[in-house]
C-alpha cells in the first residue's frame, strides 16, 4: 500500500466542551468513524485526512498521529519503549525536537524525568544509526513535537502534526485586554443559533476575535490556509498531496455579504482591531467603531449577537451585577427579533442578564469555568 494511503490513528486535541462541535468539523471534512473522547476526538485516518484538519478545523488545537502505547510501570521501561521507535525513519537528524507530557501516571509521577528518558530513547535511536550524531532540543520552536499522555500504568506516544497551536491563526499579532483564543471564540459561534444569514453584532468586541471568526464561517474560509505545520518536516510529508488539500479547501470560499459591527470603548484596543482587519483586508467587510455600545442608539433587530463581557477577573467593573443587566437592557431594548450568545466566566452575574436563556453551555476560557448563554429576543 502507498505510505500516504495507510490509514493511521489521530487524535485531535480540544477545549473541554468542544468536543462534539469539533466532531462535526471533522465529519464535514468527508472524514468518518469518529468518536469524543474528553477534550479530543479520535479518527483513523491518511495523510491527505491528517492535513485536511489542520487546515481546515476552526476548533482543533493539535493533530497528534499515534505511534504506540505500551505498559510504563517504571523509567526504564518508558526509556525501552521509546527506543524501539523507528525515529530515524521519520525525521532528519537536522531537524530540532520537544517532547511534551499530558496526564497522569501511576508510577511515572515526575514529569521532567519522563520528559528526560524518552529524550534518551529518541536521542540513542539517532547516535546507533548516524555515528554517535543526535537531533538538538529546541523548547521554544521545534521541527518536530512528541506528544507522551500518561495514563494509569500506560504511555502512548504520538508525533504532533501541528507544531504550534492550531488556534493561532496568525492574523493577530496585537491583542487588547482578557483576549478570546480563537478556537474558542469559533467554538462559541459554531455552538450559538446562527443561520449565517443574519449580521452579526459583537457590542464589547475587544481586538475583534468574534467577528472575524464569525467573517470566515459565513465565507467558508478556512482557518489555517496562511500558516506551516510540524508534518511538513516529516519525510512522508507528500507536497503534491498537501497543496491539492488546500486547493480543495480554497476553491469552497463563497463571498457571503453579511453585515459585521463591533463596538470597542478603548481607543488603543480599536486600534489594534482596525490594524488587524486592514492587514487582513476586511476593512469593508467588517466594521469597527470605537464608542460605548450603551451610548448607540441605532438598532440591531434580526441579527446575531455574540459576545464576551468582562468578568470582573482581569478587566475590572465597579458594578458588574448592574453592567450585565445594563447588557439586557440593551439585548431587549434595540435587538429584537434578534438571538443572543453571551459567553461569561462570571456565572453570578450572567443571571442579571435578566433574559430567560434557550440554553446555557459548560464550557471553559482557559482555567476558568463559564456559561455561554443562548437568548432569543422578541
Amino acid at each position: 500500500m502507498d505510505n500516504n494511503q495507510k490509514k493511521d490513528k489521530f487524535i485531535v486535541t480540544c477545549q473541554l466542551g468542544l468536543e462534539s462541535v469539533l466532531e462535526k468539523e471533522i465529519n464535514s471534512l468527508g472524514i468518518t468513524g469518529t468518536s469524543c473522547g474528553n477534550a479530543n476526538v479520535k479518527f483513523h485516518g491518511t495523510l491527505k485526512e491528517c492535513y485536511a484538519v489542520n487546515l481546515g478545523v476552526r476548533t482543533g488545537l493539535h493533530v497528534l498521529k499515534h505511534l504506540k502505547t505500551f505498559k510504563s510501570p517504571d523509567y526504564d521501561m518508558l526509556y525501552y519503549q521509546a527506543r524501539k521507535i523507528h525515529w530515524h525513519k521519520m525525521f532528519d537528524i537536522s531537524k530540532s525536537i520537544r517532547i511534551d507530557v499530558k496526564g497522569r501516571s501511576t508510577n511515572l509521577t515526575n514529569s521532567q524525568f519522563v520528559k528526560h528518558r524518552i529524550k534518551d530513547g529518541i536521542m540513542d535511536t539517532f547516535k546507533k544509526f548516524f555515528d554517535s550524531k543526535r537531533p538538538d532540543i529546541n523548547k521554544e520552536l521545534p521541527d518536530i513535537t512528541v506528544t507522551a499522555y500518561l495514563s494509569g500504568n500506560e504511555t502512548s506516544i504520538y508525533l504532533d502534526s501541528s507544531g504550534i497551536s492550531l488556534f493561532k491563526r496568525c492574523y493577530r499579532t496585537e491583542h487588547g485586554e482578557a483576549p478570546l483564543k480563537e478556537d474558542l471564540a469559533a467554538g462559541i459561534i459554531l455552538l450559538s443559533d446562527w443561520d449565517r444569514k443574519t449580521g452579526v453584532l459583537d457590542p464589547m468586541c475587544g481586538s475583534g476575535t468574534f467577528l472575524i471568526e464569525a467573517y470566515m464561517i459565513a465565507n467558508n474560509i478556512p482557518p489555517n490556509l496562511e500558516r506551516n505545520f510540524a508534518f511538513q518536516n516529516w519525510f512522508d510529508f507528500d507536497r503534491n498531496i498537501y497543496l491539492s488539500v488546500k486547493e480543495k479547501l480554497k476553491s469552497m470560499i463563497m463571498k457571503s455579504g453579511i453585515k459585521f459591527t463591533g463596538f470597542e470603548i478603548n481607543k488603543k484596543t480599536c486600534l489594534i482591531a482596525k490594524g488587524i482587519l486592514k492587514k487582513m483586508n476586511l476593512e469593508k467587510s467588517i466594521s469597527i467603531i470605537n464608542r460605548d455600545f450603551l451610548k448607540t442608539g441605532d438598532l440591531f433587530e434580526n441579527y446575531f449577537i455574540v459576545t464576551n463581557p468582562p468578568y470582573d477577573e482581569r478587566m475590572k467593573i465597579d458594578d458588574i451585577k448592574g453592567f450585565y443587566k445594563q447588557i439586557g437592557d440593551f439585548l431587549k431594548q434595540r435587538c429584537k427579533n434578534s438571538t443572543a450568545s453571551v459567553f461569561t466566566a462570571n456565572i453570578d452575574a450572567g443571571k442579571f442578564v435578566g433574559l430567560r436563556t434557550s440554553a446555557k453551555i459548560k464550557l471553559f476560557n482557559g482555567p476558568l469555568e463559564a456559561r455561554l448563554l443562548k437568548f432569543g429576543i422578541y
